[in-house]
């Protein structure tokens, strides 16, 4: 079971894809303990290196408080926090694109 985590981790299957935050956390958690990784550095750089894009760019390039490399509860903290936003947001966007705006209405005269 270690040797398949430890390859897991060394190629790409393990990546976000599409999948929530929550759902890569709760997968790579378990493989990062299958593994054997404890180092928070390695943690971080395999958890930044399977995220999405746009959230490992989000996370890096915050302008104050971003999570040190060697903290990988704050990197996990951040993912979350921004992914759990992006998902509002979607949410957000499906409601007020398909609902009709009441100033779009126009009355026949």
């Amino acid at each position: 079971m270690e040797v398949d985590a430890i390859n897991a981790l060394e190629g790409t299957s393990y990546h976000q894809g599409n999948r929530t935050v929550d759902n890569y956390l709760d997968s790579f958690q378990v493989l990062v303990s299958n593994a054997g990784y404890t180092d928070p550095q390695t943690l971080v750089v395999k958890f930044q290196q399977g995220l999405k894009v746009g959230i490992q760019s989000q996370i890096t390039t915050m302008p104050y408080r971003w999570p040190a490399d060697t903290d990988p509860d704050a990197w996990y903290k951040a993912a979350r926090r921004i992914d759990q936003v992006r998902l509002a947001n979607e949410a957000f966007q499906s409601v007020s694109c398909s609902a009709p705006s009441a100033a779009l209405k126009t009355v026949s005269a």
